[in-house]
């Protein structure tokens, strides 16, 4: 079994069908990035924010990577924590995805075969943005950034891939106000 270490957290959205910064919205006590901060803590050695800008992250007391500047998107992400790993391969996650848990990530360690890209299926379509990518991911997709092909779901159709079911009743990808409820928001 690969030994993986390294976690990377996706920051970059917009947040524009929220309305306001999603990340520090107080989800059940904490901000939603720190929510996934601590999950990924809780199982990996090194844990790194992958963001545009790493201004509004300072006082968080988190290493912060600047996104790729030949991609865009959550692949401009990607590729900057695949080129930051250290080691053959690493996890990544979006910062929004409010259901991950430690249960859910050692099922993807434990299940991990070397494949350029292990992750999830939501129903019946990949979450691109939760899984372990290895390093050798990377030539792939530069040159999918390079041919200006950004679509996290298309690049990951070019990779060796394997996708595992979730089985939670609840996966949410916090992106608009409708998807905060039954979490605790706290309105400020």
């Amino acid at each position: 079994m690969v030994s993986i270490d390294s976690a990377y957290i996706l920051t970059g959205g917009q947040s524009r069908r929220m309305g306001r910064d999603k990340l520090f919205l107080d989800c059940s006590g904490e901000p939603l990035l720190m929510h996934a901060v601590g999950i990924c803590r809780e199982a990996f050695a090194s844990v790194t924010l992958v963001a545009r800008s790493s201004d509004k992250f300072k006082s968080l007391g988190c290493e912060v990577l600047l996104d790729n500047p030949q991609a865009q998107g959550p692949l401009a992400g990607v590729i900057a924590a695949l080129e930051d790993c250290a080691q053959e391969c690493c996890f990544i996650t979006a910062a929004d995805l409010y259901d991950l848990d430690t249960r859910i990530i050692d099922h993807l360690c434990a299940s991990y075969d070397a494949e350029q890209y292990l992750g999830l299926r939501e129903s019946d379509r990949p979450q691109p943005l939760c899984g372990i990518y290895h390093k050798s991911a990377l030539m792939h997709l530069k040159r999918r950034a390079a041919g200006g092909q950004f679509r996290m779901i298309e690049a990951i159709a070019g990779l060796e891939h394997r996708l595992l079911s979730i089985e939670n009743e609840n996966w949410r990808n916090i992106n608009c106000p409708n998807d905060l409820v039954g979490i605790g928001v706290r309105h400020s």
